[in-house]
């Protein structure tokens, strides 16, 4: 079984903890996973865009719910930034836009797998970070102290790996010229 979706997910934490009992707890050891991997992750997969709009003297938005952190809101008429300030469930906007406006909210999202949202960008990218990050937390449960310390090097290392990763896609690509390639212009005499 592949590691595709959510439910696939909670089947093979099951499996690998060889445990009929706790499939009704897989669930919660994911979410444990999660809620480490949220203080622990900064991955531009999870980077999401979205359109919102402001009227008159409106001085807050609904936040969207997987919002972790706030990137930029910008006026998408002139790309100026808005200013605002993020609470809980909302955004506060200050000052209040005199006049409608419409907005880009960028923001950094919470990976969340639940059955309504089956699959997202870590999952499809990094199965491995959610399966030894779930594993690594039903140790605890199962007062197993050497499998803590397995799965936990396991999603240690899966989390250094993805970083490195996205390090390298994430940085400034050099700009090479094929000298083969390149057609220089003949200049006459």
């Amino acid at each position: 079984m592949g590691l595709a979706t959510y439910d696939h997910l909670k089947a093979a934490v099951a499996d690998w903890l060889d445990r009929e009992d706790l499939a009704g707890r897989t669930g919660d050891f994911i979410t444990l996973a999660e809620a480490r991997m949220n203080r622990l992750m900064g991955f531009s997969g999870l980077t999401v865009r979205v359109a919102l709009e402001a009227g008159p003297g409106q001085a807050e938005l609904a936040a969207p719910a997987d919002l972790r952190d706030v990137l930029a809101l910008v006026r998408t008429a002139d790309g100026t930034a808005q200013g605002f300030r993020a609470e809980p469930g909302r955004l506060v906007l200050d000052p209040p836009p005199a006049g409608a406006v419409s907005l880009e909210l960028t923001y950094r999202a919470r990976p969340r797998l639940s059955e309504a949202r089956p699959v997202n960008a870590v999952l499809v990218e990094h199965p491995d970070i959610y399966l030894f990050g779930a594993l690594a937390e039903a140790a605890p449960f199962l007062r197993d102290g050497e499998m803590l310390a397995v799965f936990a090097a396991r999603f240690d290392a899966a989390l250094t790996e993805a970083r490195m990763r996205e390090a390298r896609i994430a940085g400034p690509a050099p700009l090479r010229v094929d000298p083969a390639a390149a057609v220089l212009p003949r200049w006459r005499a």
